[in-house]
C-alpha cells in the first residue's frame, strides 16, 4: 500500500519521494487504489494554506491562491490532458485527427480559452462553497476529481493502438483498484459530508460515465488526456454540487 500510495504521488504531483524509473506500468495501475488517498492528501494541503493566510488575505484571494496551489503542487498535470482534450474535441474532424491532436505538445487556441474558463468556474464555485463547509469541500474536491480517472480507466477501452500514458492505466487498474479506490473515496464522502456526500459521490459517478461513454462513442474509448480533463471537470462539479446542497 505504501508503494502504491509513493508511486501515485510521484505521478500526481511534483513530489519526488521514489524514483519514476522504479515505475512500471504494472505498478502504475495498481496505484489506482491509492489515487483518492493522494487527493486527500492534496485537499489536506489546500486547507492548510486557507487556514494560514486567511488571516492575512481577504476570502477572495485565498480561493485564488488555493486553486493556483493546486495547479503548483500537481505539475499542472490534469489541466495538460484537459487542455489537450479541448483542442481534439475543436479540432478533429475524425477520430484519428482528433487523437493525433491531442497527442501535439503545443496547445491551440480553444484550449487556452477552455483552461481560462475552467479555472474561472473552479474560483468562482469554490466562492460560492459557504464558508462554514469551504474546508471539507477543499478535502472532498481533490479526492472526487481523482476517483473519477479510476472509473474511467477501470471502465473504459483505451483509445490508442499505440502506446500513451493511460495504457498503462486502462490496462493494469482492474476490479480491485476499483473497488478500493470507491470504498474509500465513499468512505471519505460520508466522512465529510454524511448523507450529502454519498450524494456528491452519486452526481461524480453519473457524470463520469456519461463523460466516459461520450468519449468512448467519439474515439473508440478514453486516452491519458481525457482522465486528466475529466479529473478537472469534476473537482469543479464536486464544488457545484456541495454549493447546491448547502443552500
Amino acid at each position: 500500500m505504501i508503494k502504491g500510495f509513493l508511486a501515485a504521488l510521484h505521478f500526481l504531483t511534483i513530489i519526488r519521494i521514489t524514483k519514476g524509473s522504479d515505475i512500471t506500468g504494472e505498478k502504475l495501475g495498481a496505484s489506482m487504489t491509492c489515487f483518492p488517498v493522494v487527493g486527500l492528501f492534496l485537499g489536506l494541503v489546500l486547507v492548510a494554506v486557507r487556514y494560514t493566510f486567511g488571516y492575512i488575505l481577504s476570502p477572495s484571494i485565498v480561493d485564488i491562491l488555493v486553486i493556483a496551489v493546486l495547479v503548483v503542487i500537481t505539475g499542472a498535470l490534469h489541466l495538460d490532458g484537459f487542455a489537450d482534450t479541448a483542442d481534439g474535441l475543436a479540432g478533429g474532424r475524425d477520430r484519428e485527427r482528433s487523437l493525433a491532436i491531442m497527442r501535439d505538445s503545443r496547445i491551440g487556441s480553444f484550449a487556452v480559452t477552455g483552461l481560462i474558463l475552467l479555472l474561472m468556474l473552479k474560483i468562482f464555485a469554490l466562492r460560492e462553497v459557504p464558508s462554514e463547509i469551504k474546508n471539507r469541500a477543499l478535502l472532498l474536491m481533490p479526492v472526487m476529481g481523482r476517483w473519477s480517472t479510476v472509473q474511467l480507466a477501470f471502465g473504459f477501452t483505451y483509445a490508442r493502438s499505440g502506446p500513451g500514458t493511460g495504457l498503462a492505466f486502462t490496462r493494469f487498474a482492474g476490479k480491485r483498484e476499483y473497488v478500493i479506490a470507491t470504498l474509500i473515496t465513499a468512505s471519505v464522502s460520508l466522512g465529510l459530508f454524511w448523507l450529502q456526500g454519498l450524494t456528491v459521490f452519486f452526481i461524480i459517478a453519473l457524470f463520469t460515465l456519461l463523460f466516459g461513454l461520450f468519449f468512448q462513442r467519439r474515439l473508440g474509448g478514453v486516452t491519458g488526456d481525457i482522465m486528466g480533463a475529466a479529473c478537472e471537470i469534476n473537482e469543479v462539479v464536486t464544488l457545484l454540487a456541495i454549493g447546491g446542497i448547502s443552500s
